[in-house]
């Protein structure tokens, strides 16, 4: 499947990459859902950017 993602914090033209990845396979009990379009959550982009300087890795 075809994704942009980032592996770390940082403006998006540092960090956001264009890559082909394994389709994913559900497992037991769970479904795979066909995405055509997905929006972006400022949520994201505040993780991309640490705003909360918490650091990549958050712990719950």
């Amino acid at each position: 499947m075809l994704a942009i993602h980032y592996t770390g914090t940082g403006r998006a033209a540092g960090v956001l990459t264009h890559a082909e990845l394994p389709d994913p396979h559900p497992g037991p009990g769970e479904v795979r859902v066909r995405v055509h379009f997905s929006g972006i959550n400022p949520g994201d982009t505040k993780k991309r950017l640490d705003w909360s300087a918490t650091g990549w890795r958050t712990r719950w």
